[in-house]
């Protein structure tokens, strides 16, 4: 009796020896439906038949003319022959004209399809199926682009109509930003649009500008603005074909998938894009030449800087780019590093930079970021530096006469009236009305006596006396700085220096006396936290350590833990697991697929997540953490947009409880200094405003090695 996949012996002719449907399964291929139907009936046997056929095999072998036939295993598709697969009627849909109504479309039905592999073959043979089904792009297209009325109270946003004096008027459009968005934008965030739209598009009173800067805080919604007007520009321009073809967004590494989610989550598929993140190398140069293949339909490109800059050469030609998107421009404050200059050589004049901390430091890095938006509206460097950059740091010094100080202030208003014209900067006190209240807290907290032992210990040394009395490096001083910032957080951090031999510790001789035996008796010394004891050798951690528990015990707010250090964030992590709290962790080693998971698992109500682990480098910039509504600044930064932008993550729009942000400082240490210059150069957040010198001089960095009392604190008092 005749089995699929066995071995039967049948009569047939020695030239069909081949793996092969027999002349009738061929013939029955040619059937319609209805014979097929017939033939699916009759594919039991009889008995009579079995025997019949059983008998002329038994014939065949007598006579010698056995030949062995194997029967397909998929008889009416595959046809197998070599290891090689082959369709043999491609694939018919049941409905006529390919599907039968838009809700039955083929793509939305099929699953993967997957490769056939021939038995004993081990490798897979592509079934190339021929699909009838021609389902087209516009149909595709009317699904997801379905017509968005605007709520009542809403008016629609027109950037730009064309007046009726002007010629060739039936040739020119309207502008209208798509109801899809405009139902979800704020008063500020439709101005902010309208004035990103007459930059980029050649509207503003100076005929020099084509590019801008959204300087916004953090918080104000700069990536659904931008979002908006790519959106537009993609679709809308005043002849009514698109102002933009193809855009690329320039974001820091951590931020690429976060740009792909919100583009998907406010237009969905309307905009075709690629996103290249933690890809091979072959997988992005793909991804770039897909983009800008002249014939390719994506439009968008999202990018990481580093990436932008090692691949910069296949953007050189024109056209690759039409609208230049950087996120976290503070980064190209400075024009001498080979990211700003591969993005400067874009051949693409639209360019918008999205920073909450356009200045941070200079006026030099302040030009660099405005040079490189829209290049030569300033000058040159050096014409910058002798008409603005000098007289108003002349004239905000004490010691300048009247005319330097009149000149200062005419120079900066002449600055200011100039770049008002493209930077469009609003505070984050605009969410006020629209997210719960934020409260700053400067927390002063003492050394403990290891910590003062330490501290003293240093500064008196020959070494830090050397510095104090003799000319030397810079740099060797700021290494010692860096010890005595460590030092405010805890001592093992001064412990595992010594024990590295890392610059910055030859003050630190003989100090191993300090530390009591039982936190290091480890093998070789090594660090063992003497049963919990190791939490108030640190005047902050001890703190700490008391906040985090009556958090827990009290109420069911998170908290964000935020230090510039990762063996600061080591110190956190052994706190929680010491305490069994549940805690994430993101700092540089964290992958970027990892990052978003952890965000969002920390955001997630229903998961028990209470403290995140942040380090100020990797994740200080972009990142939504409204899962949490308390935030420690554990250390200061030099630079107060660093502090700034990692304080923000928490008051953001989804935000529903009260915001508190904690700013640690050790009293009568570096710290403190680092805090008070942290307040001479906030005025530089509001582009121009009348401060001392910014820049660090050799002997403001050495009365930084003092040891007083809380000075801050009587200050601000």
């Amino acid at each position: 009796m005749e089995e699929y996949d066995e071995d039967v012996p049948s009569q047939s002719d020695p030239s069909d020896s081949s793996d092969e449907f027999t002349g009738e399964s061929e013939e029955e291929e040619e059937e319609g439906e209805e014979e097929n139907d017939d033939e699916e009936r009759s594919a039991v046997k009889s008995p009579t038949s079995d025997e019949g056929r059983k008998s002329q095999n038994v014939d065949a072998l007598l006579r010698g003319n056995l030949v062995v036939r194997r029967q397909s295993l998929l008889p009416r598709v595959l046809s197998v022959t070599d290891g090689a697969a082959v369709a043999r009627k491609p694939f018919k849909p049941p409905f006529s004209n390919g599907f039968h109504d838009r809700n039955d479309q083929l793509v939305h039905r099929l699953w993967a399809r997957k490769r056939f592999v021939p038995w004993g073959s081990s490798r897979p043979a592509l079934v190339l199926i021929t699909n009838r089904v021609n389902i087209s792009s516009a149909a595709e297209k009317d699904v997801l682009e379905e017509s968005v009325s605007l709520p009542a109270g809403i008016d629609p946003l027109v950037l730009w109509h064309p007046e009726e004096s002007e010629e060739q008027a039936d040739n020119l459009m309207p502008i209208v930003v798509d109801p899809l968005l405009v139902r979800f934008l704020r008063p500020h965030q439709r101005e902010g649009v309208q004035f990103m739209f007459d930059c980029v598009s050649g509207l503003s009173s100076t005929a020099n500008i084509s590019g801008c800067i959204l300087a916004d805080d953090m918080g104000l919604g700069k990536t659904l603005q931008s979002i908006t007007l790519l959106y537009t520009l993609l679709r809308q321009g005043f002849d009514g074909k698109p102002m933009v073809k193809k855009a690329i967004i320039v974001t820091p590494t951590s931020l690429v998938s976060n740009w792909e989610a919100e583009i998907k989550k406010w237009v969905g598929e309307r905009v075709q894009l690629v996103a290249l993140c933690e890809s091979t190398r072959d997988d992005v140069v793909f991804g770039i030449d897909s983009f800008t293949s002249p014939h390719s339909p994506l439009q968008v490109l999202i990018v990481s800087y580093e990436t932008f800059r090692m691949h910069s050469s296949k953007f050189s030609h024109s056209g690759s780019c039409d609208l230049l998107i950087c996120d976290e421009a503070h980064r190209l404050k400075n024009d001498q590093t080979l990211t700003n200059r591969a993005l400067a050589a874009l051949a693409c004049k639209r360019r918008i930079l999205l920073s909450g901390t356009p200045m941070q430091n200079d006026l030099e890095e302040f030009f660099a970021m405005v040079n490189f938006t829209n290049p030569g509206i300033l000058g040159d460097a050096t014409y910058f530096r002798r008409y603005y950059e000098t007289p108003i740091i002349c004239g905000r010094e004490p010691t300048a006469i009247e005319e330097e100080k009149k000149l200062g202030a005419e120079r900066s208003a002449e600055l200011s009236s100039k770049v008002n014209q493209f930077i469009l900067r609003r505070t984050n006190a605009l969410l006020s009305n629209h997210l719960p209240p934020k409260i700053v807290e400067v927390v002063c907290c003492r050394l403990s006596p290891l910590q003062s032992e330490l501290y003293n210990h240093f500064i008196h040394s020959k070494n830090v006396k050397k510095v104090i009395n003799e000319e030397m490096k810079q740099s060797k001083i700021l290494a010692y700085i860096t010890a005595l910032k460590k030092l405010c957080n805890h001592p093992k951090l001064i412990y595992d220096t010594v024990k590295s031999g890392s610059p910055g510790t030859s003050g630190f001789e003989d100090c191993m006396r300090f530390f009591p035996p039982e936190m290091f008796s480890g093998r070789s010394g090594a660090w063992t936290g003497g049963e919990g004891i190791w939490v108030e050798l640190s005047g902050k951690m001890h703190v700490l350590a008391r906040l985090l528990a009556h958090l827990r015990q009290r109420t069911d707010d998170r908290i964000v833990l935020v230090s510039n250090y990762t063996q600061t964030l080591d110190l956190f992590a052994q706190l929680c697991r010491e305490r069994r709290y549940p805690y994430l962790r993101l700092d540089g080693t964290t992958s970027i697929n990892k990052r978003q998971k952890l965000v969002n698992r920390f955001n997630d109500p229903l998961k028990d997540e209470f403290v995140f682990l942040l380090s100020s480098k990797a994740g200080g910039c972009g990142l939504n953490l409204i899962g949490g509504n308390r935030l420690v600044l554990f250390d200061p930064d030099w630079n107060p947009a660093n502090d700034k932008q990692a304080a923000a993550r928490v008051w953001r729009d989804g935000q529903k409880k009260r915001v508190y942000i904690y700013r640690f400082l050790s009293t009568g240490t570096i710290e403190e200094k680092v805090f008070q210059r942290q307040m001479s150069k906030e005025g530089l957040q509001k582009v121009i405003q009348q401060e001392q010198k910014d820049s660090l001089k050799t002997q403001v960095i050495v009365f930084m090695l003092f040891f007083s009392p809380c000075f801050t604190f009587s200050v601000c008092s």
